[in-house]
């Protein structure tokens, strides 16, 4: 699309250990990163952490100085299913929202009443990409977006956040989490293997395992594998993928090398790329 004046989109954030703000603008037809901020959580109680995620949010928000309150945000990893789903020639929307739910059930555990169900066309494909995620954790980050004053107006899948910051890549490894988790990006999907938080070398033989069985079922041939997390550990995992042949190293977005907020500038974008997966 291409716009005769500068829009304002909806702003990406992110909470994990940081708490991640990213704003963008379309001006002239192009994307401009208006704002990309992050701030380290303090360590409170679990009980104390939601708290803490209000008032960072409510800081951030006042000295940013955010105009914008619309927001995209991301249930997490854990609570959250993709898979491809075909509904029969010619069925209404109706009987197609019905069979997603059956669907759901052959892969999910959770009960249907704690379930967001979505389903999306993906581009130039049959299938629809069908998207599970809790309700309960949908509920409880909408709540806190409310209380600390931004409307969310999307929740997200991750694979589809991380598939949108590293267009480049072919697979993406998240450091941040624990246990990290591996990315691989396929046509029309790829898939999410949650790693043993282990030592480095345990780490790396997970991820060639991953990425073998990857070619094996004719999902993508990796050849570019792109690290988010702490510098000093991505940096062992990926001399060992380099040694292997593979492209290995951080993921980049601009000119800033494996940034807090490259999840939030995933989000961020959710409105003016190709999406798909969005609950």
């Amino acid at each position: 699309m291409i716009f005769a004046r500068r829009t304002r989109l909806p702003l990406g954030i992110d909470v994990d250990c940081d708490v991640s703000i990213v704003a963008l603008d379309i001006d002239a037809g192009k994307l401009v990163v208006r704002t990309a901020h992050s701030r380290t959580l303090p360590s409170v109680a679990n009980a104390e952490r939601e708290r803490a995620v209000v008032e960072t949010l409510r800081s951030l928000r006042a000295e940013l100085e955010l105009v914008e309150r619309r927001c995209i945000i991301s249930a997490p990893c854990w609570e959250t299913q993709t898979r491809l789903f075909r509904p029969p020639p010619g069925m209404r929307r109706s009987e197609t929202e019905r069979a997603a739910m059956l669907e759901a059930d052959s892969f999910t555990s959770w009960p249907r009443r704690d379930r967001v169900i979505a389903l999306d066309p993906i581009p130039n494909a049959p299938e629809l990409l069908l998207s599970v995620a809790r309700a309960a954790s949908v509920e409880r980050a909408t709540r806190l977006m409310r209380l600390s004053g931004f409307l969310p107006v999307a929740v997200d899948v991750p694979s589809c956040v991380w598939r949108r910051a590293a267009p480049e890549t072919n697979a993406l490894l998240d450091l941040r989490t624990k246990p990290p988790v591996l990315y691989v990006f396929g046509e029309p999907l790829g898939t999410v293997e949650r790693l043993q938080d282990a030592s480095d070398d345990r780490i790396v033989a997970q991820i060639r395992a991953a990425l073998i069985q990857a070619r094996r079922d004719g999902l993508a041939d990796v050849e570019r594998v792109s690290t988010v997390g702490p510098p000093e550990r991505a940096r062992a995992i990926e001399e060992a993928l380099a040694s292997d042949g593979y492209k290995a190293g951080p993921l980049t977005i601009g000119a800033v090398e494996s940034p807090p907020w490259a999840f939030a500038f995933g989000l961020a974008t959710w409105s003016v790329l190709p999406r798909e997966g969005a609950a």
